[in-house]
């Protein structure tokens, strides 16, 4: 029997709208452990790649978990940085469907992921939700040692739009089908987050982006001095008018400044999120 590597899971109300709400309900998120990407910044290291707080679940511990969730009335189960476990989560979507899951798949992922994968995962996945972190290979390699990043991603978020299509949301403005790109602007290459937004607005005409200023120099960013500090204003709204000249007719722009929801979880207590 199948066996996966998970943290945390509840509940979760810091992803977009139409994902956690309101109304009330939140995200159902599964943590998955060992990412695939290797990002100096990443903000979840401590089980992306340092193994803290991970635990073992079976198959079977996996669907309670699933249904449990489900009972809490939540909007949809998120995987998130399922990519590596996606031969196994295959078999336990299909199974969870057919012992009565109702509310939504969410595949909440970096787009590292080949489009014979995620053929496989047709029918069982409704939200699909990627980063499109980077469209120049050598900040993929330097940053997140994923060579050929830009050319896979935008392949395996082409075929996400395929399966699923535009967002479509119910009259409460939850997401029941579709996709959402994400992108997080890098302190220092805004020339990278332009060509990033030129590929997202050509996914389609009313695609959906969520464009991130949340950027925090976590983990082993302090390693690389041109990324070790926050965006500045005058970054983010380079960014920012650059998505309004395109014409982006649907998504969220992430205040700048602000205070960001679950900015920085720690996996070392109960809830990670309750510190923010």
């Amino acid at each position: 029997m199948s066996s996966f590597e998970i943290s945390w899971f509840g509940p979760h109300f810091g992803e977009e709208p139409p994902i956690s709400g309101p109304p009330a309900g939140g995200s159902g998120t599964i943590f998955f452990c060992r990412c695939n990407l290797k990002c100096v910044y990443c903000q979840n290291w401590q089980i992306a790649h340092e193994n803290i707080s991970c635990k073992t679940v079976s198959e079977v511990e996996l669907l309670k978990v699933i249904f449990s969730l489900q009972e809490q009335k939540v909007h949809n189960i998120n995987l998130v940085s399922p990519t590596v476990w996606a031969s196994k989560l295959r078999e336990v979507i299909k199974t969870a469907k057919e012992k009565g899951l109702k509310i939504p798949v969410l595949w909440n992922s970096n787009a590292y992921e080949t489009v014979k994968s995620l053929q496989k995962l047709q029918g069982l996945v409704e939200i699909y939700l990627p980063d499109y972190k980077y469209a120049q290979d050598s900040l993929a390699i330097k940053y997140s040692n994923c060579p050929g990043y830009p050319k896979l991603a935008k392949e395996a978020i082409l075929e996400m739009q395929r399966q699923v299509g535009d967002l479509q949301l119910d009259k409460k403005g939850i997401s029941k089908k579709g996709l959402i790109i994400r992108h997080l602007i890098l302190p220092g290459h805004l020339e990278n987050s332009k060509r990033c937004l030129d590929f997202i607005r050509s996914v389609s005409n009313r695609v959906h982006l969520s464009l991130m200023s949340q950027y925090n120099p976590t983990y082993k960013a302090r390693e690389f001095p041109e990324i070790n500090r926050v965006l500045t204003r005058k970054e983010f709204e380079e960014v920012r008018d650059y998505a309004k000249k395109l014409r982006f007719k649907y998504g969220w722009i992430q205040e700048f400044g602000g205070v960001v929801k679950c900015l920085n979880p720690d996996f070392c207590q109960k809830n990670p999120f309750t510190h923010n």
